[in-house]
């Protein structure tokens, strides 16, 4: 059972706020817990502008970009834009791509693929720009550790601009620019995606050309989109980005967005949605086969294309979730032969398929609140993905084991490596002596909340304002609340395939509630006896066209009766 804790309270909630701007106090206090301590930020928090985006030419390089871009649409030079195969690096490349080629520019483009290429720019995407006699190369979402690859390009006479966000490492590629928040001492925002840096370039060359960068609104359907699955913090221009960009998806005029939310029925467009319904119909072909049939769907003008595309996707999909069901079984009987001893757990097989090990990496962290390397084994060399815990930075943690290694990159919470299998061994010692260095706390779960609420206190104006919440995500977790001392009334009763439903009373107020996987307390539960302290978010649940506040608990730890 997880620790519970309330999040620090920076200061109390101010009566004038509340007074003047008619915010239920608990909204204000959970306002003020995340920084948002005067009227000015709260404005902003809740009504979020395309006004607060930073100025493009803070990032690093991005004058001598857009100059080089220019030069290219002058000289009406071929290019490349070299992207990646999963979300951010589809939806950057789609991105480019789109807008370039309004200046008449030929585009060509590369997606690496993942079994036979691995992550990054690759020295196959500089042989396709070798051939089609491109000048220039960019690369989106990747670059930023392509030393030799760059180095390659230049032998050819191809200049290359990176466009990236990951970490650099120390040694930086000679590109002819470098456009990376993580690089620029000035760029006040240093977590954006790999497609939010794109949409900054083009806002810059969109300036520089005295074009209104305005015209680019329309395109933060993919910026959302990519930003969201990326799994970047959802605070700053993240958040206004993906706020607007959730209505565009909606209103979308690309044949690609339409298709897709036709095929998954989607009535609702929020960060869970993108996040977990359509996000992996786009990574899903990028993880068993190549990239290139979501590519397509987003830069096909022809929606019966798209619509096939769509379809294909969703079948794609569907054959990820299977062969993920079945490693991760796999990966959960061998967590049982073994046991958890180590801080970092790596696990490895002949025969995982190599595009799925990170989604199951993601589900054995999560349920084990541990760092987890998982690692496909072929022919001697073993490729595979690692997500961690809050607080302990993987891609740091793998680069301490650099001298192992054959390649590596990542983020804070995500990263993919490979080497040669029979270093497998040593690199668990060395990762876990690595991990050593931490206080033993930080691999203990502790469950944040947000405030404490009774149940009196949840009413229609408190509903309405956490409606404003979203989009929720990394950063900006949806609104988490303790309740003390709730009773257990109605009938309790199984629901789904291991859900439970029921409902909470104190001091005469009741709300329904369902525990998602904890049918098992059932048997534990004694009808107007049973009271329970619990973590608890409120939901709106529309039925027969009525509309019905649940509280959705968590966790739940009964008291004694």
């Amino acid at each position: 059972m997880a620790n519970w804790q309330a999040r620090d309270t920076i200061k109390e909630a101010d009566e004038i706020i509340i007074r003047n701007k008619k915010i239920p106090r608990p909204i204000v206090q959970i306002l003020f817990n995340r920084g948002y301590d005067t009227p000015e930020k709260i404005e902003k928090f809740f009504a979020p502008s395309l006004n607060e985006l930073h100025n493009p030419f803070l990032l690093n390089d991005m004058k001598k970009a857009v100059q080089r871009i220019i030069q290219a649409i002058q000289n009406r030079e071929r290019m490349l834009i070299h992207g990646d195969y999963d979300t951010d690096g589809i939806t950057s490349s789609a991105l480019l791509i789109r807008n370039l080629q309004k200046f008449g520019l030929a585009v060509e483009h590369y997606l690496p693929n993942r079994m036979v290429e691995g992550y990054g720019l690759s020295k196959a995407g500089i042989d396709k720009a070798i051939k089609h006699h491109c000048g220039l190369v960019i690369s989106v979402d990747c670059g930023i550790s392509a030393v030799d690859e760059i180095r390659y390009a230049l032998q050819h006479n191809i200049d290359v601009i990176v466009c990236d966000h990951h970490k650099p490492k120390d040694k930086l590629p000679p590109a002819y620019a470098l456009v990376n928040p993580k690089l620029s001492g000035d760029y006040p925002f240093k977590e954006l995606a790999g497609v939010g840096v794109a949409y900054k370039l083009l806002t810059a060359l969109y300036t520089e050309l005295g074009q209104n960068p305005s015209s680019l609104h329309k395109d933060l359907d993919l910026v959302a989109l990519g930003t969201v699955v990326d799994v970047v913090p959802l605070v700053d221009e993240n958040r206004v980005m993906v706020k607007y960009g959730m209505e565009m998806i909606s209103k979308s005029e690309k044949p690609g967005f339409r298709a897709l939310v036709q095929e998954t029925n989607l009535n609702q467009i929020n960060a869970y949605a993108i996040g977990f319904i359509l996000g992996p119909r786009i990574n899903a072909c990028g993880r068993l086969y190549d990239a290139e049939k979501s590519l397509r769907l987003f830069l096909t003008e022809d929606l019966l294309e798209a619509s096939r595309i769509a379809q294909r996707l969703s079948e794609d999909n569907q054959t990820r979730q299977n062969i993920e069901r079945s490693i991760y079984e796999q990966a959960k009987t061998l967590i049982k032969e073994r046991g958890i001893e180590e801080r970092v757990v790596v696990l490895g097989k002949p025969g995982w398929h190599e595009g799925v090990v990170g989604i199951v990496a993601s589900r054995l962290s999560d349920e084990y609140y541990r760092p987890f390397i998982v690692l496909s084994i072929k022919d001697e060399l073993a490729k595979g993905s690692a997500r961690s815990i809050s607080g302990f930075d993987i891609t740091e943690a793998i680069g301490s084991c650099a001298r192992l290694l054959l390649r590596y990159g990542g983020h804070s919470q995500a990263a993919g490596l490979e080497m040669e299998a029979k270093n497998i061994p040593e690199f668990i010692q060395e990762i876990n002596r690595y991990a050593q260095k931490f206080d033993e706390e930080l691999f203990q779960r502790t469950r944040l909340y947000d405030i404490n609420l009774d149940l009196n206190e949840i009413t229609d104006d408190l509903v309405f304002f956490l409606r404003y919440f979203d989009p929720i995500g990394l950063g900006n977790p949806q609104p988490l609340f303790f309740g003390e001392d709730f009773e257990i009334v109605g009938v309790p009763r199984i629901v789904g395939q291991n859900h439970l439903k029921f409902a909470l009373r104190k001091n005469g107020c009741v709300f329904p509630a369902i525990a998602y996987d904890q049918a098992g307390e059932i048997l534990k539960i004694e009808v107007g006896r049973t009271r329970i302290n619990c973590l608890f978010t409120i939901a709106e649940d529309s039925y027969s066209q009525k509309t019905k506040i649940i509280l959705k608990v968590k966790n739940m730890k009964r008291l004694n009766n």
